[in-house]
């Protein structure tokens, strides 16, 4: 009877508890219910949100009035942010950063704002991604805070597609200043949804900026276009624009990306994909090398007469290249892209029905098709963009001195992403290698001779940096 009436009592407790149990599953089934409800009205509402901000801007700049224009009108403000210290090789350094909350547009996920900077009779230029330019005397960075004053300009007369102007990849691409000349490179839109990447100039005048055309690319890509490999994944990229401009003689060397319409990069007659020269006197245009992918970074080694140069790859294969302007090549150097690549397709299973190998197969040599090999590959990718050249001054060495910038392109960051890569090159070789952790995007990179400093764009947290031997 004990027996019977224990087992009565266990199996009453059981009943009991599985009953709180089950209604205890569904009190939380119901509340993530509400709770998903609540999100997608947040999310609703949130859509709802960014399209009247939409329609509002659209307002504004038919009116000619930028969001940003209206919120930094008296200029960007910098201020003291953190030092790090660094040591490489043995030499140390220090990384002073300087953070800004005016500038609000970014140009990538997982960045707060995208700028470029210059420098020019002793003043620093920065440009933000939708067309805003301040400046302020170099000297100033040496304080504790500094005011960047803003120049007014007809850029948004003469650009008038809202993505521009929004959280999107469309934008401005670098600026150069020389000769009293201020040039922009930027995302044209041609017709509607067809778009190249172009130069803007006006001449230096801090009271208004008058831009105009300097160089138009003959041809643009339609974003609505279906594309050559037909993918489902692909579609037109703006990332993919290259624009770095810099200056050697009396030539404008400027990078153009192929918007990932990739076999434009083997055309000859098609601007993407290349790097080009035009002469700032006539802007008579020359193709100096082909098959890129999306060249962000350039410089030229006076000493050497090299054009270096950094490129993103798919996934994996940035690379870090040099053209010998000594040499009379035969044919266009052909930098292989995309023929020959150290990377692989974004959204690559495997699969042997992929059709974008059928025309872009990324043969993992470049030499043996006939291809000029990089100096240095990234596997994983690391974001790859400005790279700068530095004096004897800035880093004792027996050989050429580079630093180059990374952004990070993974949701993952994995070692070299958000970091300055430091190398020794030897020989056409690079003899001596570092990563330094700085844990920022750098978008730009700027060398300060007199001085004897990197000034450095960087994108995560809205900062100007200051990195210097201590």
């Amino acid at each position: 009877m004990k027996k019977h009436f224990k087992l009565i009592i266990t199996l009453t407790l059981m009943v009991s508890i599985f009953t709180v149990l089950v209604i205890s599953y569904n009190n939380i089934k119901n509340n993530l219910n509400v709770k998903k409800n609540q999100i997608k009205f947040l999310e609703k509402n949130l859509k709802n949100k960014e399209s009247q901000l939409a329609n509002i801007h659209s307002k504004l700049l038919k009116k000619n009035i930028n969001i940003e224009n209206l919120l930094f009108e008296d200029g960007i403000n910098f201020k003291d942010y953190s030092n790090k210290n660094f040591d490489i090789f043995n030499q140390n350094f220090t990384l002073k950063e300087f953070k800004s909350d005016d500038i609000i547009f970014a140009k990538h996920p997982s960045a707060s704002s995208s700028a470029y900077l210059d420098y020019y009779d002793g003043k620093i230029f920065l440009t933000t991604a939708t067309g805003q330019i301040v400046y302020a005397d170099i000297d100033n960075l040496e304080k504790e805070e500094f005011l960047l004053k803003p120049i007014n300009t007809n850029i948004e007369k003469l650009i008038k597609y809202s993505e521009f102007y929004s959280n999107s990849a469309f934008g401005i691409k670098d600026i150069l200043i020389t000769n009293n000349q201020i040039y922009v490179s930027y995302i044209r839109e041609h017709i509607k949804d067809c778009f190249s990447t172009s130069i803007l100039k006006a001449e230096l005048n801090f009271n208004f900026l008058k831009f105009k055309d300097f160089y138009v690319s003959k041809d643009c890509v339609n974003k609505n276009e279906k594309f050559f490999e037909g993918h489902k994944n692909d579609h037109l990229v703006a990332h993919q624009s290259g624009g770095r401009i810099i200056q050697i003689g009396d030539k404008i060397i400027f990078s153009t990306g192929e918007y990932r319409y990739r076999v434009l990069a083997q055309e000859y007659s098609k601007d993407f994909g290349k790097i080009i020269s035009i002469n700032l006197k006539t802007n008579e245009k020359e193709i100096l090398s082909i098959g890129h992918r999306n060249p962000q970074g350039l410089y030229y080694h006076q000493n050497l007469n090299y054009l270096f140069s950094t490129e993103h790859g798919p996934s994996g294969g940035d690379e870090i290249t040099f053209l010998d302007l000594n040499k009379n090549y035969e044919n266009v150097p052909n930098y292989g892209w995309p023929l020959s690549s150290y990377g692989r397709h974004y959204f690559d299973n495997n699969n042997d029905n992929d059709t974008r190998y059928k025309l872009s197969p990324l043969k993992k040599s470049h030499s043996k098709y006939g291809f000029i090999e990089p100096i240095k590959y990234f596997d994983p990718s690391v974001g790859i963009s400005q790279i700068i050249g530095v004096n004897k001054d800035f880093y004792k060495s027996d050989g050429n001195v580079f630093f180059v910038g990374t952004m990070g392109t993974a949701k993952k960051l994995k070692e070299g992403m958000i970091s300055l890569y430091f190398f020794e090159f030897k020989n056409n070789q690079i003899a001596k290698e570092k990563l330094i952790p700085i844990k920022s995007r750098v978008r730009d990179i700027i060398y300060f001779e007199e001085k004897n400093y990197l000034i450095m764009y960087l994108e995560t947290n809205n900062t100007i940096a200051i990195f210097k031997r201590t």
